[in-house]
């Protein structure tokens, strides 16, 4: 990754960290895996599974989900991403209030940020659960699981992309995650994609 997205990156995640000092003892982090996709192939070759928890320091519930892919200083083109990336009905699951019942959420890829966040521009995957009721809902803490799909074999995530940010109330929390992300021709990561026979190796049990 070039110096000026680096800076510009490590600036995004300061400004959103300065824009809410309530929650500034929040967490959110997760992992991304990939797995061959033995289910319907017109989603794609592979299934990306982002296993994340968040915790908002607070009572206010988590709202939806942001995982930034890119910003509008790096490499990639919104139709790059909306034409690699492709999501089920239902993209992601997460336990809930009250009685630990379970949410639903859907997925879209915006390209022009999140306006309910202040400083959050670029391309995003965006999860938002279907339904918001008193019957069921995000808490203030939580794991979910989240789904994508993408032809685009699996690389490992750069230091500083992607950056997963969660929004409650009118507060915000970010944080990085680890594991994988689709080797786009963009690249928002840092390493080359690998061939298919080389990372469907490392993913065959």
């Amino acid at each position: 990754m070039n110096t000026l997205r680096m800076k510009t990156l490590l600036g995004l995640l300061a400004l959103l960290l300065a824009a809410a000092p309530a929650a500034a003892q929040c967490f959110i982090g997760g992992e991304i895996t990939a797995a061959m996709n033995d289910g319907d192939p017109s989603l794609g070759l592979w299934c990306y599974t982002l296993e994340m928890s968040w915790d908002t320091d607070d009572q206010t519930a988590l709202s939806h989900l942001d995982l930034l892919i890119d910003t509008p200083s790096g490499t990639c083109e919104c139709e790059q991403v909306v034409d690699a990336i492709r999501f089920t009905d239902v993209a992601g699951t997460s336990d809930g209030v009250p009685d630990d019942c379970l949410v639903e959420y859907y997925a879209m890829v915006e390209c022009n940020g999140d306006p309910s966040i202040p400083g959050v521009e670029g391309i995003i995957i965006k999860w938002e659960p279907s339904t918001m009721s008193d019957d069921c809902e995000p808490g203030p803490v939580g794991m979910g699981s989240f789904t994508f799909y993408s032809d685009f074999a699996p690389v490992p995530v750069d230091e500083t992309l992607p950056i997963l940010i969660e929004k409650n109330s009118g507060e915000s929390c970010s944080g990085t995650i680890t594991g994988v992300f689709p080797g786009l021709d963009c690249n928002p990561v840092s390493t080359s994609a690998s061939t298919l026979s080389e990372v469907k190796g490392l993913y065959d049990r």
